[in-house]
């Protein structure tokens, strides 16, 4: 008797764990469910008491045709009834229910948007916390792709947070639509095919953004929910397709073919093709990640392409790079997110829409160039023939000067909004670069001398880690309040990337003045690590936040790049010695002034 006790209560052990419930006891905060879920699966919407139930549902072999039942229980701490919403936030599944034990919900995908009890792009469904009670949400989901996030809160907290993401998202797309329109415009002006490929491309992905968001639930097929993977499908297509066709367009010239051109229109073609075999054969899921999966060879082929043709005395190839670098860095770092699990400490939706901001900008920017050469030509045939027509001439020069205005007023916003890092303020590593190319423009500036200095956060990642990345911002925000007031016209302290920062200042190396600039330079490095040093912040409680310093003299616009490379390598020097200090790098020229050196 007492073995058949032993094996039946080990049984209970390994086949029903415990069902610890979450508390819920902040209404200002969202409480993450997904630790507490508990997952099994079954060939019906009935269950039947025997299953098993575990809190990793990777553990489950489920097939596409099966239901995954989940279920959570939630402890409200509070002696009175909080009103909250069960959420499922950046869903896939076809059929949903939830229930929270009084009512229950249908709804998913493949039904009418109508059918959700919270008319948002995520599902939410509205319960009442019995006060100083649990309450079990549960249900089942069903569908080939299953994609989800539990959480709960209020109301108001969900409520506030949809207001910051419809403003950001409101001004995306805006910007996405001014885009395009300035791209048919200069397509319309010009009849330069360049124009209409970026055009297709922004539309394509802002139609990418506008579905995958769930705007176009609500906007454009609320009663046909079938619509949803079909233009899923294609707008994941058209998003690589388009972006090919912007690469060989940006590219092409008069009697002139492009590298691998007629190879990849024959790829394009195939590819959607391609998809809808994977789809019938493979699976949709399969189906939707092979354009993810082209994209790495993608990067490759463009490399490649962009190469050859700088080598070939292409002008625009090198543009064309910097242009793309954007766009291809956060389109990186969605699809690593959406391919592998692994944290990059970046959102990657916000990420990928910051990247095709900017890179939609700069293409921007770059053929604002051509249009106003386009106009300006314009202008001159007309002027040619002002004895003929000279009231015409006059209307179309008129046009031509309110349209070259728009577009210096355009690129004045793009240059401010492109120089300057949005989380400190500070100026960012483009900004940087430019001014230290512009100083030793004899043009511009006298200064033949730079002195460098590069900032690293001691432990930054431990900080991020151990108190989370709002502590982490309020750091960086710190840190830059101290460096702001250092720029000027001849020194900018900028965010280099991630935790560090440099100083740059512009000096003049006659004899007498390079050494006091040097030594106060010095001096000033001195002050701003004890700035930072003593620097209070409440994420951080007591915790002294520490800096190293490296830096050197730049000796010309030749010593550029080994500069950084000497004033990087001592910034290291300075962790290896303990972290916290200040570690200067002087050349051979400048080894009589190094007692102005921390």
């Amino acid at each position: 008797m007492g073995r058949i006790l032993m094996t039946l209560f080990i049984f209970l052990i390994f086949n029903y764990p415990v069902f610890a419930s979450v508390t819920f006891s902040n209404v200002n905060s969202e409480l993450a469910l997904n630790q507490a879920v508990l997952f099994t699966v079954s060939d019906n919407s009935k269950l039947a008491g025997d299953e098993s139930w575990v809190s990793d549902p990777k553990l489950l072999n489920r097939a596409p045709e099966q239901y995954l039942h989940f279920k959570v229980t939630v402890d409200n701490q509070f002696s009175r009834q909080i009103p909250v919403w069960f959420s499922i936030t950046f869903p896939a599944m076809k059929t949903l229910l939830v229930s929270d034990g009084t009512t229950s919900w249908e709804t998913g995908d493949s039904f009418p948007y109508s059918s959700r009890p919270i008319m948002t792009p995520n599902y939410h469904f509205p319960s009442i916390l019995p006060a100083s009670r649990t309450t079990v949400f549960s249900g089942y989901m069903t569908g080939e792709i299953l994609r989800y996030n539990f959480s709960i809160a209020t109301p108001e907290y969900f409520n506030n947070g949809y207001m910051k993401v419809l403003q950001r998202d409101m001004a995306f797309f805006g910007a996405m639509v001014l885009l395009t329109a300035l791209c048919l415009l200069g397509y319309f002006a010009s009849r330069n095919l360049v124009f209409l490929s970026f055009a297709t491309f922004i539309f394509a992905t802002t139609f990418w953004f506008f579905r995958v968001f769930g705007y176009a639930f609500e906007i454009l097929w609320p009663n046909t929910p079938n619509m949803n993977d079909i233009t899923y499908a294609i707008s994941v297509y058209a998003v690589l397709i388009s972006a090919f066709w912007v690469i060989f367009q940006t590219l092409a010239r008069e009697n002139h073919k492009v590298f691998g051109a007629t190879t990849i229109k024959v790829f394009c073609a195939a590819l959607p093709l391609f998809g809808i075999l994977l789809w019938q054969t493979l699976g949709l899921d399969i189906a939707l990640k092979l354009p993810l999966i082209i994209f790495f060879p993608y990067i490759l082929i463009t490399c490649t392409v962009i190469y050859v043709e700088h080598k070939r005395g292409s002008d625009r190839a090198k543009w064309l790079a910097a242009a793309m670098l954007p766009v291809t860095f956060c389109a990186l770092v969605l699809i690593i997110s959406a391919l592998f699990t692994v944290d990059l400490y970046l959102d990657p939706i916000t990420t990928f829409m910051t990247g095709i901001v900017m890179t939609c900008f700069f293409m921007v920017a770059l053929t604002a160039k051509y249009v106003v050469k386009v106009m300006q030509r314009e202008r001159d045939a007309q002027k040619q023939t002002a004895f003929l027509k000279s009231e015409q001439a006059s209307k179309l020069e008129a046009l031509v000067r309110e349209r070259t205005l728009a577009l210096e007023e355009t690129n004045k916003t793009l240059a401010e909004l492109a120089s300057k890092d949005s989380l400190t303020a500070l100026p960012n590593r483009r900004f940087l670069d430019l001014f230290i190319d512009n100083s030793f423009d004899s043009n511009l500036h006298d200064f033949d001398t730079l002195t460098i200095a590069m900032f690293d956060l001691d432990h930054f990642k431990n900080i991020n880690d151990t108190l989370g990345h709002d502590a982490g911002d309020e750091v960086l925000k710190a840190v830059g309040s101290v460096l702001a007031p250092l720029n000027s016209n001849n020194q900018v302290a900028a965010r280099y990337g991630g935790e560090e920062f440099a100083v740059v200042r512009r000096i003049n190396a006659l004899d007498g003045i390079l050494s006091n600039s040097v030594d106060e330079f010095a001096q000033l490095l001195r002050e701003v690590h004890a700035a930072i040093n003593s620097l209070a912040i409440d994420a951080m409680g007591k915790r002294q936040l520490g800096a190293c310093i490296g830096w050197t003299v730049c000796e010309g616009s030749g010593d550029i790049a080994e500069a950084f490379r000497r004033a990087d390598k001592a910034l290291y020097e300075a962790k290896h010695k303990g972290r916290n200090l200040i570690v200067s790098a002087v050349p051979q020229s400048h080894a009589g002034e190094k007692s102005g050196f921390a």
